[in-house]
């Protein structure tokens, strides 16, 4: 059994498996939230346990758009704080703020105010952390990668971009323009796929077989 089309792929066939099956992970409850909140501030956020991709991602947050626009935050969630020790405080005058591991209600908190997601897509067998932002009105800045291609639809849920530099583009295109109504009720339309209550029902058929 597998929580993706992408893992299911790169599991190697020299595995005997009699059958392949994709049943998706759930969404868990605490990211449901009853009233969609429309009013955004200029938040970005990161909430990646790894760091592949998050320094090329500072890098055009310092050179491209802090310059142009120095209200914008970019908040980073889940990366060991003391990675970046030295560098803190001159990330912090940049609007770079690392808070290291938190709650998931901190999570949904600052979910529920942010403007977009930064999840490139390294890596990803599922990418919860994606759809619990979706959840939130929350869409995905991304390059598409892994399994994180299969969860987003662009300009629906998602923005699928090319380069850092569409990234960058981008974050200043919503900071100045504000985040498309559309695309916040899209993205929580999207996650209600994965609620608990539309994948259990796959699990227990599963076991019944």
């Amino acid at each position: 059994m597998f929580v993706s089309e992408y893992l299911k792929n790169k599991t190697s066939n020299f595995y005997l498996f009699n059958k392949k099956i994709i049943i998706k992970n759930f969404l868990s409850k605490r990211f449901i939230s009853k009233k969609i909140r429309f009013k955004r501030k200029q938040i970005f956020v990161w909430s990646v346990q790894r760091k592949r991709g998050l320094q090329e991602t500072i890098n055009i947050w310092i050179n491209k758009i802090y310059p142009r626009n120095k209200k914008i935050k970019f908040y980073i969630f889940g990366i060991n704080k003391s990675d970046f020790e030295n560098k803190l405080r001159y990330y912090r005058k940049k609007n770079i703020f690392f808070f290291g591991r938190v709650s998931k209600d901190k999570l949904k908190h600052s979910y529920n105010q942010s403007s977009g997601m930064i999840c490139l897509g390294f890596d990803e067998t599922f990418c919860l952390n994606a759809l619990e932002a979706n959840s939130c009105g929350l869409p995905i800045l991304t390059f598409g990668k892994t399994a994180l291609k299969d969860l987003s639809i662009n300009n629906y849920n998602s923005f699928l971009l090319r380069n850092y530099d569409e990234i960058s583009k981008k974050i200043l295109s919503i900071s100045t323009n504000g985040l498309d109504k559309r695309m916040i009720k899209n993205s929580v339309n999207h996650s209600k796929k994965y609620r608990m209550e539309k994948i259990i029902p796959k699990w227990v058929q599963l076991l019944k077989k």
